[in-house]
């Protein structure tokens, strides 16, 4: 038979107040230390219940206590379950103990002044149900005696109740909030345990991992630990998992930052770990990271609150740094998938790649559209990705593709020949694309035979040529027959001239060293467009039809 001897509490008043009323002022770190109960007794249920009385009951199906556990556990302040019990395991030896230092209880009185307890183990018929009240412990003189009943319960029943009532807080609990809250403050793994909170009326909230990022849209995530390296020495000797993401909007300042859990207890609050916390990035970044190896240490870290860690310790410190280089690598990362998205976004809407744009415009326009590119679509401007490419349309109208001014201005002939080799910065077959497709057009409308640029050019044109590019302005009487010998000379040597001085000198000189010695550049290229240009203008201007070329031809 059990002892009787009454149920007893033994403390220091001042332990209560230091270690639960100050320590635990926040409801949902409360409530996590009876939960972590629960998952260390092995229950495959939570559930957290608000009362309409504003009361707040938690109950588990875990294993339970006897009574006798009840004085020599529960009733035992500062009691290292691990120590004690000489195992970092529960009872089922499936779960890792969560918690450690015994100081658990203590925190129900952070949050409110009557505590009631209920526990039964399964296949007994009575559960042991004591009652705390925090007035009177803080008047005891450190041996304090709930009061006690005995209850009759199921044999099939077993687990633990605790009812938190005369709670601090006026408000009422919100659900909602505090399941979200709780989200963050667990991470575990175990598919056999649920957490739930039941509101007075309505529906009961799951409390999961993907609640705490539930309201969080994710632009980009990078998972642990597919997205270490093998910079990450510490972290993947030490296996840990976790998930980091980014919003696409800036998050609220108590959403930012990195939390660590250890066996699925929160052991670190959001931070980046001594990364430079001005960064823009980190405005972004949210996540959470397990090292559970740190409850495995020798040495306790982990803060009685379980909101941070003792960094000066020698493990914690490599962790530290670890954690560090991890995220200033991830900030950089985001710069670069964020830059690319928004580019992306902002050339659908433009309807051109802005790189290739930018490219087009050889000359220093090019640089000078750079940096207003570069300034519209700087994070230091606060505008979507829609406004950028809204801006950038009306840019673009000012400076079109290609828009040197030589090239805007080319003939369509000349440009549809050569666009595609000045595009691709080949100067040298731009050149001559150009020379053969104004050659060609020389040779249809002048009905030649001949195949070789040099005769087809000098028998199209001149003042007995086959072609006069003048003549239909001679009707006008302004000019004189001077002027008409003159222009269509001129037509024919200088389309002799693009022949040997561009043609001839490109089809017999090694490209690479007129390249490296600057011999010909893309200006000298838009220079030759720019002559050819001219004079197949005059060409396709000139006063004759296709008939009168094969008249003309068939004469001569």
């Amino acid at each position: 038979m059990e002892n009787q001897d009454p149920l007893t509490l033994r403390f220091d008043p001042q332990t209560v107040d230091h270690l639960g009323a100050r320590m635990y002022s926040h409801l949902p770190n409360a409530i996590a230390e009876l939960v972590a109960n629960a998952y260390d007794a092995d229950a495959a249920n939570v559930n957290i219940s608000l009362g309409d009385d504003g009361s707040i009951r938690v109950e588990d199906d875990g294993h339970g206590m006897t009574r006798a556990e009840v004085a020599d556990r529960y009733l035992h302040i500062g009691r290292n379950r691990r120590v004690a019990d000489s195992t970092n395991l529960t009872e089922s030896g499936k779960r890792h103990v969560s918690g450690k230092k015994g100081l658990g209880k203590l925190a129900l009185f952070g949050i409110g002044r009557s505590v009631d307890v209920t526990t039964s183990r399964v296949g007994s018929t009575v559960a042991t149900r004591i009652h705390l009240n925090y007035g009177d412990m803080m008047s005891a003189e450190g041996d304090y005696r709930p009061a006690e009943t005995v209850v009759s319960v199921d044999q099939t029943q077993h687990g633990t109740a605790v009812r938190l009532s005369d709670l601090k807080r006026t408000t009422p609990v919100d659900a909602a909030e505090l399941a979200a809250s709780l989200s963050k403050l667990f991470n575990y793994a175990d598919n056999g345990f649920s957490i739930r909170v039941t509101p007075t009326l309505g529906n009961s909230i799951p409390v999961t991992r993907t609640l705490r990022l539930a309201n969080t849209a994710a632009e980009f995530s990078w998972p642990l630990p597919e997205s270490l390296t093998a910079a990450d020495t510490l972290l993947v000797a030490q296996d840990v998992q976790g998930l980091i993401i980014s919003a696409p909007k800036p998050l609220r300042h108590g959403q930012r930052g990195v939390t660590l859990y250890a066996n699925g207890r929160l052991v670190n609050e959001p931070e980046f770990f001594g990364s430079s916390e001005s960064s823009y990035a980190y405005s972004y970044l949210t996540g959470w990271i397990d090292v559970d190896y740190l409850d495995d240490l020798a040495a306790d870290v982990i803060a009685t609150d379980r909101r941070a860690l003792d960094w000066d310790a020698d493990y914690t410190a490599v962790l530290r740094q670890a954690l560090e280089k991890l995220l200033t690598r991830i900030g950089q990362e985001w710069r670069v998938r964020r830059s690319e998205l928004k580019r992306q976004r902002r050339d659908n809407v433009l309807g051109t790649n802005t790189d290739q744009w930018v490219r087009s415009i050889k000359s220093e326009e090019g640089d000078l559209l750079r940096d207003l590119v570069d300034s519209i679509a700087s994070d230091d401007l606060d505008i979507s990705p829609d406004q950028q490419g809204q801006l950038l349309e009306q840019v673009k109208k000012v400076v079109p593709p290609n828009a040197e001014y030589v090239w805007r201005h080319l003939h369509p002939e000349i440009q549809d020949a050569a666009e595609s080799y000045y595009l691709a910065a080949d100067y040298y077959q731009a050149i001559q694309e150009a020379i053969k497709r104004y050659v060609t057009l020389s040779r249809s409308l002048a009905g030649i035979t001949e195949t070789d640029a040099m005769p087809i050019v000098t028998k199209a044109f001149g003042d007995n040529g086959k072609i006069q590019v003048f003549a239909r302005f001679m009707n006008s009487g302004q000019f004189t027959e001077a002027s008409a010998f003159n222009v269509e000379n001129g037509q024919k040597h200088m389309s002799m001239g693009v022949v040997a001085g561009f043609r001839n000198l490109l089809a017999h000189e090694e490209i690479a060293e007129l390249h490296r010695l600057g011999a010909f550049t893309y200006q000298d290229c838009l220079d030759g467009l720019s002559v050819i240009s001219h004079l197949t203008r005059r060409l396709t201007d000139a006063s004759f039809t296709p008939e009168d070329v094969v008249v003309a031809a068939q004469s001569s």
